[in-house]
């Protein structure tokens, strides 16, 4: 929407506000009280008339010029002061005061008021090119190729049923289970053909170990006792008594490592192939992952490296934003977003609280990323800002040409422009950066099994 014109000054600037003086037009002035009346008189029920059909010489008699000033300006004002930010040219993170005039707005006359402004920080930056950031080297070890190999096996493992030979940790059983308490039988305690990897910790640990040894079709009682804490309180602290019957006893049988199983996995007709490959696509996904722990580093010791006063306001808008998005990953899940905010206020206060420093980073690291920008005179292209509509565009199943319209018109161009260019700054940081070996004393952490499928082809192809 276009901004009414006004005239702004800024005088006595300091290094975090400034004062801006506002001037705005005579006709603007009285376009608004036309506005604020006209608005008032739709709305007012008063006797003698038809909702809005109140002449404004009655308005004006029954609530006076005062009232009518008071409410155009609680309209206009931040459309007003809004506008004179933008016309001022100066970079305003917040409203310090509020506005400030000596003479109210008058039909026919200008009206003048000033504001005072917080101003985005300018960081003071100290080294950012040539850094030193721990680099690891990376090795694929015969072990995470194993790993690999096995994850494969297991997708296409059966499970083959077993006879004469007792329940051991890994079988698959299948079961019938009742837990009573002094006779009765305790809803939600009871199963009929349940199936359990004897092992893995899905049920109660004194039900679990009475299960081994047992053999298919033998029933056997076996006693648990539940916690303190447990959530029904009719059962917690409580032995129940559990009544159980094996069904049946499976084992799981993996494939074979040969060629085989690497034709039945991908488009390899060896086994030896397929090694290579998996080899090679664990190379480049810890390469990738190095690499982003280098950057990261980088870029933390250039933002440790300067100087930057943060605003509470930037740091709260921050905090909001990060709690907006955990409350969009929870009504994803499927989570009623407005129940669990009335249930867990407290919760989500402490996790503000806690996640203040990280949001206070956040909002350095961004100070930090535009200094470097402005400074390299970096700049984000129509063809970089392309490369980011086109997938939004496509997303929305729209034009390119009319999703870039949208972001201009919503102003979310501008974060997109700003992103660019802080992803330039960071690449520019770890361009210069010197890679060092990292100091085992801070404990670089070990890699864990890799998966291979987080690499941008999957680990076989079938």
């Amino acid at each position: 929407m276009e901004r009414m014109a006004v005239k702004t000054t800024v005088t006595e600037q300091e290094t975090s506000a400034a004062r801006l003086d506002v001037e705005v037009p005579a006709e603007d002035v009285t376009q608004s009280l036309d506005a604020t009346l006209a608005g008032l008189a739709k709305e007012v029920r008063l006797p003698g008339f038809r909702k809005g059909k109140v002449p404004r010489e009655i308005i004006l008699q029954r609530f006076g010029m005062e009232t009518v000033v008071a409410q155009m300006l609680e309209d206009k004002l931040p459309e007003w002061s809004e506008a004179a930010i933008d016309e001022s040219g100066v970079e305003a993170v917040d409203i310090l005061e509020p506005a400030q005039f000596e003479t109210g707005p008058e039909r026919g006359r200008s009206f003048s008021f000033n504001l005072k402004v917080q101003l985005l920080p300018k960081p003071e930056l100290g080294r950012y090119r040539g850094i030193e950031a721990p680099r690891e080297e990376v090795v694929v070890t015969d072990a995470e190729v194993d790993y690999q190999m096995n994850r494969l096996r297991e997708e296409l493992a059966s499970l083959r049923p077993i006879t004469g030979r007792p329940v051991e940790k890994g079988h698959f059983v299948t079961l019938d289970f009742k837990g009573t308490l002094d006779g009765t039988v305790i809803d939600g305690l009871s199963a009929d053909d349940y199936v359990l990897e004897v092992g893995s910790g899905r049920i109660l640990p004194e039900l679990e170990e009475g299960i081994l040894g047992m053999t298919a079709e033998e029933e056997k009682e076996v006693p648990a006792q539940f916690p303190e804490d447990w959530q029904d309180e009719n059962t917690a602290g409580k032995t129940v008594l559990f009544t159980a019957k094996v069904k049946e006893i499976k084992e799981k049988v993996l494939p074979p490592l040969n060629d085989e199983l690497a034709k039945d996995v991908s488009e390899f007709a060896t086994l030896l192939e397929l090694k290579v490959d998996i080899r090679r696509k664990l190379q480049s996904s810890k390469e990738a992952a190095a690499r982003s722990r280098f950057r990261a580093a980088a870029v933390q010791s250039a933002v440790d490296n300067a100087t930057v006063d943060v605003p509470d306001v930037m740091v709260a808008r921050q905090l909001e934003s990060m709690m907006q998005d955990y409350l969009r990953s929870l009504e994803m899940r499927g989570v009623d977003v407005q129940t669990f905010i009335n249930e867990n206020q407290d919760n989500l206060q402490a996790l503000m609280a806690e996640s203040r420093p990280q949001a206070e980073g956040l909002v350095k690291t961004g100070l930090v990323l535009d200094a470097v920008a402005a400074i390299e005179k970096l700049e984000a292209s129509e063809e970089d800002i392309g490369g980011v509509v086109e997938p939004l565009a496509s997303a929305a199943k729209t034009e390119p040409t009319v999703m870039r319209e949208q972001l201009e018109r919503s102003g979310r161009i501008q974060a997109i422009r700003q992103n660019l260019l802080r992803d330039k700054a960071a690449n520019l940081i770890e361009e210069f950066a010197v890679a060092v070996e990292p100091d085992v004393s801070e404990g670089v952490a070990e890699d864990a099994p890799v998966d291979a499928g987080s690499a941008e082809t999957p680990v076989a192809d079938s």
